[in-house]
């Protein structure tokens, strides 16, 4: 019984399958046969328009024949016939073509040829006594814009059968000498118009073409109509009802349209019907059998059905039953990975939005900490703050990266790193954990280890911080062992393979446990183990990054007594100085760090700092202000360059991206001049490019060192420990400290005003770090917005010359600048349009440069309240002003022609220190303005606008 169903299902599946097809390929027929149908009126309509222009340029030549003959009837010397047609002969192109004059005031119908008749070569009379082509010849008038055409008919000159377009004319009588009507005809073979039509013949082999009018009456009569009325054709062969037969005359003569009728041998053809847009009372008939317009694919292959009922019927009989059970695994599985991704989509969006942003906010106020406390326990907890939520940053990122994983899109970026760092960094994060659980955490370190390696180090850091997070989650006694050894590698003397290996006296995995270890938002024994966070990423990332290394993790495992996981994974070597004791390494950075960011001092070294950005030259001497170093500022590639040779420095930091000359370009005329205390100096490069191989490029550029923006102040005050003079460098006393962290305890207690906390484009507390407290910060902001129109209305005319190189260097200078002060969107925004333009791509520059100095401006806008309390400020300092002596004329003119030699020379220095002298006096009311915006250029390092104002005032 079950067979004979499963039979019978079969059966019915096939024939309805083998229905489907028939009617499929039925539906196919005609359609295509709809298309055919179609094409051959869309090729009726191409006919009726040869047709159309053949007929109106025949019937305008016909006209220029009557028109000279009529002007010269009315400028009152008319033509004699034997006149007429000797014009016309001569006129005339082809020899087919004959010029008839017919009198139409003699009831003969007859006249003269341009040809003589076949019987007689001298004569060239005509008639058309006894061809009806006229109805009445007082009729044949032209109406005007119309072709005046005959229907076929026999040449009486040649015999041929012909059309003729006639024109009334006005002649001479040769006799009387009076003037006379006649009927000019410019007769056509048939064939010519045939001919025009040649191109059908490509297509339809036996198409037909006719004229009729709207009786039905034949202009040109296709051989296949028999009757000399097509309409009295259609009746006689066609069965129609009276009411029909008046719809097809009616549709004929009035549209444009297709249909199906018989002929005389009862065969069924397709006429398709235009009305001639030259002729109002002229229609074209296009005929063709039936059979020809019929599509060449409407067979169904028979054969081809038995073969696909053949295998239907095996396909079905055998794995009926398996595709179900199939395909209800598939529902299941499919439904499955849907729960999945959305599962995924929800937990990355919340990770997204609700730990990022308070993340960044704790490791913000954490650096605070870290710059004002004194206090070694708390900076030693500020330290594994700071490591920890680092670490934690940085696996929120690569878990929000999850999608490029899957995608194929996540990069490996290799770079130079410490190793003990990262060992630190590791041990710091877990050994906490390890100890609230009254776990031991074992070391297990080859002190030969080379120092310094190359390779992904957030990726490897990421991969171990997965196996020891887990290690510590599912272990509740005993331990965890972290070796981290290494081994050489012949065949590359430049790298060795890092081994690591993780083991814990845990829960274990079991053997049919493990296929699922590394499969995404996979948890083992999730019932188990459900109040252990976690969401099933960890392992699935860690193992795709390291076969993306070309590595992978190795588990042996034992269920109830632990597991270990390894992995050995090939890193280029930059320094081959064994770690050693990489806990005491770390601890002593850490002093060493400490040591010179509470205590260093500089006030005899003097620094030059190149940079075209008046926003980074700020934030730079207020990073070091605490040094007491002496800072000399350059805002272009040429001024630092005139300062280069004046006056010698202990370190030079140039930027790399500026207009008209860079920082390479700086460094190499630097070189060249002879003649300077500072052919030892070393030069650093300033640059926001942090991407693996860029130190390798300042240094084959001749730079001594570089320093990424927006800049760091332990790393700045670390390349200074290295490069300044050892005897320039004084230890500040514990006094001094207790002053400075004072001091900066006021800093820090500046007020930052409410309107500048809630602007959403700003992150005050990134922009805190980048500047070192408040208070530099806001003579930051104030620096951004004094320079922000100028800024962006540079960056406008630059893009308008289409300059993109220095398009992008001003790009690339505010993006720089918006880092610095927390303008995170609006920073990316200008680093995406920075690499567009070095890239070359104008059409992103093009669409993209108009909102991003949108976004500029809309933000120097919001700034602006900072202007009006700078000017408040401005006029409660000068509350006392009328107790500063009041400067003469000779000493304020002597005062600005230093400043305009100050400014011819580049000695910016001079410039500042004249005007820091001037705001000892008070000014004449007419001359405080001036001063003004003297002291504003000044504040902006805009020392190019000095000199105008001068100019403007003297003036």
């Amino acid at each position: 019984m079950k067979k004979t169903l499963i039979i019978v299902i079969d059966l019915v599946i096939m024939t309805l399958i083998l229905f489907f097809i028939v009617q499929y390929a039925n539906a196919k027929m005609r359609e295509s046969n709809k298309s055919v149908t179609e094409a051959f009126e869309k090729m009726t309509v191409t006919a009726e328009q040869i047709i159309t222009n053949y007929l109106e340029d025949e019937q305008h030549l016909c006209d220029v024949w009557a028109n000279y003959i009529n002007r010269s009837a009315e400028a009152g010397t008319p033509m004699t016939a034997e006149e007429a047609i000797s014009f016309i002969r001569k006129a005339k192109i082809s020899p087919i073509i004959y010029g008839h004059l017919i009198f139409t005031d003699e009831g003969s119908r007859s006249g003269i040829s341009t040809h003589p008749g076949s019987k007689d070569p001298d004569d060239y009379s005509v008639s058309y006594r006894n061809i009806k082509i006229f109805d009445n010849m007082d009729k044949t008038v032209r109406q005007d814009g119309a072709v005046s055409l005959t229907r076929a008919y026999t040449n009486p000159q040649n015999g041929v059968q012909s059309i003729a377009f006639m024109n009334p004319v006005t002649i001479k009588d040769e006799d009387t000498g009076e003037l006379k009507e006649a009927l000019l005809m410019r007769v056509e073979p048939v064939s010519t118009l045939e001919d025009k039509l040649v191109f059908l013949k490509g297509e339809y082999e036996n198409v037909e073409i006719s004229l009729i009018n709207n009786d039905g009456e034949y202009l040109v009569h296709g051989k296949s109509l028999k009757n000399s009325n097509f309409f009295e054709y259609y009746k006689s062969y066609n069965k129609a009802d009276i009411a029909d037969y008046n719809e097809m005359i009616d549709k004929v003569t009035s549209q444009t349209g297709t249909m199906t009728m018989f002929n005389s041998k009862g065969e069924k053809c397709v006429i398709s019907y235009t009305p001639l847009k030259s002729m109002d009372t002229w229609l074209l008939l296009a005929y063709i059998p039936a059979v020809e317009l019929k599509s060449t694919n409407t067979v169904v292959d028979w054969l081809l059905l038995g073969m696909v009922t053949l295998g239907l019927l095996l396909l079905l009989g055998f794995n009926y039953l398996i595709l179900a059970q199939y395909n209800r695994k598939l529902a299941e599985a499919a439904e499955a990975a849907n729960q999945a991704n959305e599962a995924k989509s929800h937990f990355l969006s919340t990770m997204s939005h609700d730990i990022r942003t308070p993340m960044n906010a704790i490791l913000g106020l954490n650096e605070m900490v870290l710059r004002d406390s004194h206090e070694d326990e708390i900076v030693a907890y500020s330290e594994s703050i700071r490591t920890a939520g680092k670490t934690l940053l940085g696996l929120i990122n690569d878990i929000l990266d999850f999608s490029k994983i899957e995608a194929g899109k996540m990069d490996i970026i290799n770079v130079d790193y410490s190793l003990a760092s990262m060992l630190n960094d590791l041990v710091n994060m877990v050994q906490g954990r390890a100890d609230d659980k009254g776990l031991s955490f074992n070391l297990d370190v080859d002190r030969n280890i080379p120092s310094v390696l190359n390779g992904d180090e957030i990726r490897i850091k990421q991969v171990i911080t997965n196996i020891l997070s887990n290690a510590v989650k599912y272990t509740k006694e005993g331990g965890i062992t972290f070796k981290a050894g290494f081994e050489k590698i012949k065949e590359e003397p430049d790298k060795i393979r890092l081994i690591i290996s993780i083991s814990d006296t845990g829960i274990g995995i079991k053997p049919e446990d493990m296929k699922r270890l590394f499969k995404a938002f996979e948890r083992i024994e999730e019932s188990k183990n459900r109040n252990i966070e976690g969401t099933g990423l960890g392992m699935s990332i860690a193992q795709s990054f390291l076969k993306m290394m070309g590595s992978h993790i190795e588990v042996e495992s034992e269920y109830g007594k632990g597991s270990t996981f390894s992995f050995a994974l090939e890193q280029g070597v930059k320094d081959w100085n064994p770690i050693g004791d990489y806990e005491e390494s770390f601890k002593r950075s850490v002093s060493e760090r400490k040591k010179y960011k509470e205590r260093f001092t500089a006030p005899d070294a003097r620094l030059l700092v190149v940079d075209d950005t008046p926003v980074n030259l700020s934030v730079f001497k207020n990073l070091l202000k605490r040094t007491k170093v002496q800072i000399d500022t350059a805002g272009s590639g040429d001024q630092g360059i005139m300062r280069y040779r004046n006056r010698h420095y202990d370190v030079i930091f140039l930027d790399h991206m500026m207009p008209d000359k860079d920082g390479i370009e700086t460094l190499k005329e630097m070189k060249e001049i002879a003649d300077t205390t500072n052919a030892g100096t070393p030069i650093v490069c300033l640059t926001a490019n942090a991407i693996s191989g860029m130190r390798e490029m300042y240094i084959n550029a001749g730079f001594d060192d570089y320093i990424t923006k927006p800049i760091d102040p332990d790393r700045l005050e670390a390349l200074l420990l290295t490069y300044l003079p050892k005897d320039k460098i004084v230890e500040a006393s514990n006094e001094d400290s207790e002053d400075k962290g004072a001091d900066d305890h006021d800093t820090d207690d500046h007020d930052i005003p409410d309107f500048i906390k809630k602007i959403d484009a700003l992150n005050v507390n990134s922009g805190i770090i980048h500047c070192g407290s408040c208070e530099a910060y806001m003579d930051t902001l104030k620096t951004y917005l004094g320079s922000g129109k100028k800024n962006a209305d540079e960056i406008q005319k630059y893009w308008a010359d289409k300059d993109v190189k220095n398009t992008t260097i001003k790009v690339h200078a505010l993006k720089s600048t918006s880092y610095v002060i927390g303008a995170q969107k609006l920073g990316d925004f200008a680093a995406r349009l920075e690499k567009a333009g070095e890239a070359g791509d104008v059409d992103i520059l093009e669409k993209e440069i108009e909102p991003l100095l949108t976004q500029y401006r809309e933000l120097v806008d919001k700034l602006e309240p900072l202007a009006y309390e700078y000017s408040a400020k401005a006029q409660n300092g000068t509350k006392d002003a009328k107790d500063k002596p009041l400067i003469s004329d000779d000493d304020m003119k002597e005062a600005y022609e230093r400043l305009q030699e100050a400014c011819n020379s580049y000695d910016y220095d001079s410039v500042a220190d004249i005007v820091s002298k001037l705001e000892e006096y008070r000014f004449p009311e007419d001359e405080a303005a001036r001063f003004e915006a003297i002291r504003s250029a000044v504040d902006n390092f805009d020392y190019d606008q000095i000199p105008q104002i001068l100019t403007e005032k003297t003036n």
